[in-house]
């Protein structure tokens, strides 16, 4: 995410902060909603992916929003896709990346991220059992 397009928001929050201040009235409902903001814009920022015997976990960078977690049993095939926007999941965590990766589950939502390391996923996925798929 290009930083440039956080300074509009949070240029517009500090002077909505600072005019509250300045009139006395309604400083607190200012502050929360700059402060939800900003922790919302830094989890959505990031996303981390791990891989584990037991699962794939998809986490923002504070986990406050953005977190899932798909056991690798519930995995009917995977695919990875060239191309960040070439996975159309129903739950699909993106950032730009090289490569996406489609999750398609036995039972449940499919579930789809983008990766700048798609050899390493596959290699990971492939040598944990997982099948390839379409």
């Amino acid at each position: 995410m290009d930083i440039a397009f956080l300074i509009p928001p949070l240029v517009s929050m500090t002077v909505g902060l600072y005019m509250a201040l300045s009139i006395g009235q309604g400083v607190e409902i200012v502050a929360i909603a700059m402060g939800l903001t900003v922790a919302i814009i830094l989890d959505v920022m990031a996303i981390g992916m791990r891989i584990y015997e037991e699962g794939i976990s998809i986490i923002g960078y504070l986990s406050f929003m953005v977190r899932k977690t798909v056991k690798l049993d519930e995995i009917e095939w995977f695919a990875v896709r060239d191309g960040w926007l070439s996975c159309n999941a129903k739950l699909h965590f993106t950032l730009p990346a090289k490569a996406c990766v489609y999750l398609k589950r036995r039972k449940g939502l499919d579930v789809s991220f983008s990766t700048t390391k798609p050899e390493e996923v596959k290699e990971v996925l492939t040598s944990l059992g997982v099948p390839r798929g379409a």
